[in-house]
C-alpha cells in the first residue's frame, strides 16, 4: 500500500452516545473509514459496476480488515459514492455482513447484542443519513466530481486521533 495513505479510522464518535440510539451506536463501533491502495482497486475493479480510484474512501469491518482481500466474506466492504451514502451502505453491511452473518470474526455476544438491539425501537429523524455525512464531514472526508468519498487533504485524520 502507498506510505501516503490516511490509517483507517473509526466510523464511531463519541459525540454518537448523545445522538443515536444503542444499535446505531454498536454498529458504527464495527465499523471503519480506509483509503483504497493498489490492492483494494485491482481486487475490487472485477466484481464492481463503478471503478475505484486509489485514495477512494471505503468503509469496511474492522475484523475482517486484518484478512487478506481474497479472503474478505461477503458485505464486509463498501465504498459509498456521496457522503449520503455512507449510511445506507452501513445498514446494507450491517443486514449483509454482521447479522446475515457472514462475518466470522465478529464475537457472537455482539452479533446478538446487535440482533437484538435492531428489533428494539427505532427513532425516526436520529442519526440519520444528514447525521452520519456530517459525521463524515467533521473528520475531513469530502465528495469528489461524483468519483466517490476522499479525505480532504494527505493525512487529515491525524488531527483526530
Amino acid at each position: 500500500n502507498d506510505l501516503r495513505q490516511n490509517p483507517p479510522v473509526d466510523v464511531y464518535m463519541k459525540c454518537d452516545n448523545e445522538v443515536l440510539i444503542d444499535y446505531q451506536i454498536l454498529l458504527r463501533k464495527q465499523i471503519e473509514y480506509f483509503e483504497a491502495g493498489d490492492a483494494e482497486v485491482q481486487h475490487v475493479s472485477e466484481s464492481r459496476k463503478r471503478e475505484i480510484r486509489i485514495g477512494q474512501v471505503g468503509i469496511r469491518c474492522k475484523h475482517c480488515a486484518i484478512l487478506p482481500l481474497s479472503e474478505r466474506p461477503r458485505g464486509s466492504t463498501y465504498y459509498p459514492s456521496s457522503l449520503q451514502s455512507i449510511y445506507q451502505s452501513a445498514q446494507n453491511m450491517a443486514v449483509v455482513h454482521f447479522l446475515a452473518p457472514s462475518c466470522q470474526k465478529l464475537d457472537p455476544d455482539t452479533q446478538n447484542q446487535l440482533k437484538t438491539l435492531r428489533e428494539g425501537p427505532v427513532l425516526v429523524g436520529h442519526g440519520g443519513k444528514k447525521y452520519w455525512a456530517d459525521c463524515a464531514k467533521a473528520i475531513g472526508l469530502i465528495e469528489r466530481n461524483q468519483e466517490g468519498v476522499y479525505f480532504n487533504s494527505p493525512h487529515a485524520l491525524q488531527t483526530r486521533m
